[in-house]
């Protein structure tokens, strides 16, 4: 293994008696990087990161760190350290003997070096001058960083966050995960983080695995995530869509484009998997990438607007489709600015997107997860 790659996952299974919680997994993760990794509850994230701690033995595979085979390796012996959402903070100590617990442990090390290293750490997270705060005396998000700087003190390769932010009220979350990035720039740190939390992946992450059922359906960077998924599952849970179903592939477009016909209605997508003409598909288009204006016009979808909702710095539109067949509707973000159009309850208006902004795929049954109840 290359020493520029800090984690390697080499067709990595683990079975729980019959059930599969992670399924052939292989991906890598380069030096320096802010790596997440995306799945909703039960689809296997979890016991991919134990298994890189050492929590849990793969079934099956090879897992490498620093380009050393570490499936025999104790969680204490390999060089990567874990923050958990539950921080596990000693409430009887202060800041500074909380942040050199591990050095104490470890060895060797004097009084003196435990506490330089420690300021050291603090001061990376921002917490200089905090070092004799009882934990109780600290914010959550004060308390985050001192679970931080704790890892950060013993210098790992790679340090894994099992979704630390989880249990943060919404406001602290946002700015915490800013804070998260700029940290792992500044130090260098491979950072693994797994989040069922789509907007804190895609804010953090240099890189983004999306998981489903044990399996990894897509490795990207966030935006090729979110603007071109790979498959129905991606398109589906990451960030906000309309979902359009049982519509029909009836031609080709240059560039990878498809004319879908949905409810009598023609639309234009890109084709996210290989398909034919006549292949039933389900359409996702985001609610932003659509173009509302005012009035009847002939070159979009018509529709009658049924509700707004407004929500600080857009509104979103709701528009039911008069040509269709069938009904339905879709949901459009209208951000408030300068030339914003002017709509209301009730008026005609009219819909278009790039072909390219809209995905479709082949319609998919969504089975129970394997790896369900399971971490």
């Amino acid at each position: 293994m290359s020493q520029e790659i800090d984690v390697a996952l080499v067709h990595v299974t683990k079975k729980f008696g019959d059930l599969i919680a992670v399924n052939d997994v292989s991906f890598e993760i380069p030096k320096g990087s802010f790596f997440s990794i995306l799945g909703p509850s039960g689809s296997g994230k979890t016991t991919l990161l134990r298994m890189i701690a050492g929590f849990e033995k793969p079934t099956s595979g090879d897992i490498y760190i620093g380009g050393q085979r570490v499936n025999d390796v104790p969680p204490n012996k390999r060089p990567c350290n874990m923050v958990f959402q539950r921080l596990a903070l000693f409430p009887m100590m202060n800041v500074l003997d909380n942040v050199t617990f591990g050095l104490r442990r470890r060895g060797g090390i004097s009084k003196a070096e435990m506490e330089r290293r420690a300021k050291d750490a603090l001061a990376r997270v921002g917490l200089e001058g905090l070092e004799k705060r009882k934990i109780h005396q600290l914010s959550g998000g004060q308390q985050q960083r001192v679970a931080l700087a704790r890892s950060l003190v013993l210098e790992p390769t790679v340090l894994l966050l099992d979704e630390p932010l989880g249990s943060l009220d919404l406001k602290l979350r946002q700015s915490m995960k800013l804070e998260l990035k700029h940290l792992q720039a500044r130090t260098g740190t491979t950072f693994v983080y797994i989040t069922h939390d789509q907007t804190i992946a895609l804010a953090m992450s240099d890189t983004v695995a999306v998981i489903n059922h044990g399996r990894i359906e897509q490795i990207a960077p966030p935006e090729e995530l979110y603007r071109q998924p790979a498959t129905h599952f991606v398109a589906s849970f990451v960030g906000e869509n309309n979902k359009l179903t049982n519509g029909k592939v009836v031609a080709f477009r240059q560039g990878g484009g498809v004319d879908v016909e949905i409810g009598g209605i023609r639309m234009a997508g890109r084709a996210g998997e290989n398909l034919a003409v006549g292949d039933r598909v389900d359409l996702f288009i985001r609610p932003e990438m659509i173009t509302l204006r005012p009035g009847r016009h002939d070159d979009g979808i018509v529709g009658k607007v049924s509700e707004i909702n407004f929500d600080g710095s857009h509104s979103l539109v709701i528009v039911d489709l008069l040509e269709s067949d069938r009904p339905l509707s879709l949901n459009v973000k209208v951000q408030h600015t300068e030339n914003a159009p002017d709509v209301k309850v009730g008026e005609v208006v009219t819909l278009s997107w790039r072909w390219d902004a809209a995905n479709a795929f082949h319609p998919v049954a969504q089975p129970r997860t394997e790896a369900e109840g399971l971490p």
